[in-house]
């Protein structure tokens, strides 16, 4: 049976803090986006995930479908195209170097929003 020496261990202990702590500079380096996504002043918001890409926001409002449209195409300027499936509209926009999906359905009274932005890939 062959044990392995103390010296051994402390190499093999070394590398890996290096490795841990190297880990860890990097992740801190890394710069932390927040991505801005508009909302209908009577948003109820129950999503939010707008730390990096994709960057996600859904809540309810009680807004009507075309104030949501029109709060939307103000903020991000024209609907490339739009989808109606199962009670669902999807409108589509491009900006710059991103893309951006709204999607309008109706709960009940209210109507639920959920966003989603992410870069476009070149």
């Amino acid at each position: 049976m062959t044990s392995k020496s103390p010296h051994q261990y402390r190499l093999l202990f070394s590398m890996l803090t290096f490795f841990f702590s190297s880990n860890v500079f990097a992740l801190n380096n890394v710069p932390h986006i927040i991505v801005e996504i508009p909302k209908l002043d009577n948003a109820q918001v129950f999503a939010d995930f707008t730390d990096g890409f994709p960057a996600v926001l859904n809540y309810f409002t009680q807004s009507t479908e075309a104030q949501i449209i029109e709060f939307y195409k103000k903020h991000y300027g024209k609907v490339v195209s739009k989808e109606r499936k199962r009670g669902r509209l999807t409108l589509f926009f491009l900006q710059e170097n991103q893309s951006m999906r709204v999607v309008i359905s109706q709960q009940n009274n209210k109507h639920q929003i959920d966003i989603m932005v992410d870069r476009v890939r070149e």
